[in-house]
């Protein structure tokens, strides 16, 4: 006895376009959050226990969408519809986004570095780029490379496990 279930027809139209307003305001509020996190490390400076609330509600949101679409199996259907339509594959693309983090933060240390503890001269700035350049640059490629790399292989192989259980229980 069902009593509090209802056997109502949907609208797809309207499930769809309900759909699209939440990804609407799922981006909004990420974007916030991500503002909020920016405005808080690099204009006011403050310490991180004032940013850790935008740090969470990201890191969850990002971290519950990946689980659910490897769990449902719709991962491996988004790598697979993204790679029919670009020309690049999503595995490449993660690897140039690891470059691309690392680059950015190897470059990131290296010009904080020159500024901040060089003596001023201009050899002496270049120097100390270079070495704190070079030496994140060994840390951190290889390490947002591979990260990205194997999380995305490792979660598309779970995803078609997943579709194929799924396809195989109906």
């Amino acid at each position: 006895m069902k009593l509090l279930a209802k056997n109502k027809l949907v609208d797809e139209r309207i499930l769809h376009l309900r759909n699209k307003i939440f990804k609407e305001s799922y981006l909004v509020v990420m974007v916030i959050c991500n503002l909020s996190l920016f405005l808080k490390v690099l204009v006011f400076r403050s310490g991180w226990e004032s940013f850790i609330t935008e740090l969470v509600i990201v890191s969850a949101g990002n971290l519950y969408y990946t689980i659910r679409t490897v769990m449902l199996g719709i991962y491996s259907d988004e790598v697979e519809a993204h790679d029919n339509r670009s020309k690049m594959s999503y595995s490449l693309k993660n690897i140039l986004t690891g470059l691309g983090i690392g680059l950015a933060i190897s470059l990131f240390f290296g010009i904080r570095s020159a500024i901040l503890y060089a003596d001023g001269t201009f050899l002496n700035q270049a120097w100390y780029f270079f070495i704190v350049f070079m030496a994140s640059l060994m840390i951190y490629l290889p390490f947002f490379i591979g990260f990205l790399t194997v999380s995305h292989s490792l979660a598309n192989k779970a995803s078609k496990k997943a579709s194929d259980d799924d396809l195989l229980d109906s």
